[in-house]
């Protein structure tokens, strides 16, 4: 059995945990402009000493925020991609299914997920990109299993090529529309016809009606 932590690392984890919704807020609600390293101490009601005895300097907390965030997503999607659920059901309803989560995952933390990529896309350092890169790698990788459990579906003839673009080509589509829209071609469509397109690639592509 593990041991519990001494009162003092606990209550430094606490802190630091503490430190990183603080900046999490921040950055849902102003970008990584608005996280600088004195406004995170003043949201979580701590000194500035405080938050330089955890983190050298604002890239760190980033960092940091980043990783928490896109772990925790990652565990998500995990347990409910686990569902025996996507064995009993068709490729078309699988693809509603996903299409729609991720749908409703950029919706419900659009500020934020805005933020990091921001953050993430403009880093100065090619090895924090890459991370970046491998967290969101992941989620996708998760999905490819999904359809390749129905592979027999599949009428595109090159379905190790086709997946992993179609998986692509929706999410990309539904990040641009959910989190940048100000970039997004072609008329503004209702959430719910959103869906119904991004699913409509989905299929085309993989050759379903």
């Amino acid at each position: 059995m593990d041991e519990p932590l001494p009162a003092l690392q606990q209550r430094s984890q606490a802190t630091t945990e503490h430190l990183l919704e603080a900046a999490e807020e921040l950055l849902a609600e102003g970008g990584a402009d608005a996280a600088t390293l004195r406004a995170i101490a003043d949201r979580a009601g701590v000194s500035l000493g405080i938050v330089y005895r955890r983190f050298p300097d604002k890239d760190a907390i980033l960092r940091a925020v980043y990783a928490r965030f896109f772990e925790r997503l990652g565990s998500t999607n995990a347990r409910s991609l686990a569902s025996d659920r996507f064995q009993r059901a068709s490729l078309a309803e699988v693809s509603r299914v996903l299409v729609t989560g991720v749908a409703e995952g950029y919706r419900r933390h659009a500020p934020l997920l805005r933020a990091l990529l921001l953050y993430a896309r403009s880093h100065p350092s090619p090895d924090f990109r890459q991370r970046a890169a491998e967290h969101n790698a992941r989620t996708v990788v998760a999905l490819q299993r999904i359809f390749d459990a129905h592979r027999g579906e599949i009428t595109h003839p090159h379905p190790e090529i086709a997946v992993p673009f179609a998986i692509s080509a929706a999410a990309s589509l539904l990040q641009v529309r959910l989190l940048f829209n100000d970039t997004a071609p072609g008329p503004a469509l209702p959430f719910a016809e959103l869906i119904d397109e991004a699913t409509r690639l989905v299929l085309g592509y993989l050759g379903l009606p």
